[in-house]
C-alpha cells in the first residue's frame, strides 16, 4: 500500500513538472500591435476613436488593393510613416523556425516590393504592368495570410497605378493585442503583430 502510496506522489509531481515545463515553453506571448485595412476609412476612423483610451499611437494612411493578388499599395512617403511602428517585417530562416526583423528604410525613389514570391512584374486593375528593382522577403504586420504583398512606388508614380481604394491602421495598444482585437471585428482585415522588433 504505501508502495502505490509513493509512486502515486511521484507521478503527480512529474506531471506537475512537465506541465508547468509546457505552460512556459507554449504559452501565449503577448504582443501588441495591431493591423486593420478596409476599403472604408471611416469606419476605421471610428473604430480607432472609440477605442482611443487603449491605443498608445495609431496612424492611418490610404493605399490601393488589388484583390486578385491581395496586393496592398502604397506610395513612399506613407510607407515611410509605417517605419515608427514597425509595421514592414524582414522574414529570415526556415518553415518550422521563421524570424522577423524590423525594416527601418525604405527608397523614395524606386519600386519596391515586400513579398514571400519575386514575382518579375506587377500588374494594376487596368493590366498596366509596373516592375520593382528593390525586392525584400518581408510582410506587413508578421503573415501574409491577408495581404500577399505589399508594393510601393515614388510618389510620381502611384497615381499611374489603377486600383481600389483601401484604408491602412497601424496601431500600438496598451493591452494584449489578442484581448484588443476584438474591439477592430467589424473591420474587414485585422491582425496582430510584435510592434516592438527592433
Amino acid at each position: 500500500m504505501l508502495k502505490k502510496i509513493l509512486i502515486s506522489i511521484f507521478s503527480l509531481i512529474v506531471l506537475s513538472v512537465g506541465a508547468l515545463f509546457v505552460y512556459n515553453n507554449v504559452r501565449h506571448k503577448p504582443v501588441y500591435g495591431i493591423i486593420v485595412l478596409d476599403k472604408d476609412e471611416k469606419k476605421i476612423t471610428d473604430a480607432l476613436s472609440t477605442q482611443k483610451k487603449d491605443i498608445e499611437k495609431s496612424i492611418v494612411l490610404n493605399g490601393k488593393w488589388v484583390e486578385q493578388s491581395k496586393t496592398l499599395v502604397l506610395k513612399a512617403t506613407d510607407a515611410q510613416k509605417v517605419l515608427p511602428f514597425n509595421g514592414f517585417q524582414k522574414v529570415s530562416g526556415s518553415k518550422d523556425n521563421y524570424k522577423f526583423d524590423a525594416i527601418k528604410q525604405i527608397s523614395e525613389n524606386e519600386a519596391t516590393l515586400f513579398s514571400k514570391d519575386q514575382p518579375p512584374l506587377i500588374n494594376d486593375e487596368a493590366d498596366k504592368t509596373f516592375s520593382s528593382k528593390v525586392y525584400e522577403h518581408a510582410t506587413l504586420g508578421e503573415t501574409t495570410a491577408y495581404v500577399k504583398s505589399v508594393f510601393i512606388l515614388p510618389d510620381h508614380q502611384y497615381n499611374e497605378f489603377t486600383a481600389s481604394p483601401i484604408s491602412l491602421g497601424i496601431l500600438k495598444v496598451k493591452t494584449d493585442a489578442s484581448k484588443a482585437l476584438i474591439n477592430y471585428n467589424k473591420l474587414e482585415i485585422k491582425q496582430l503583430y510584435n510592434e516592438s522588433r527592433a
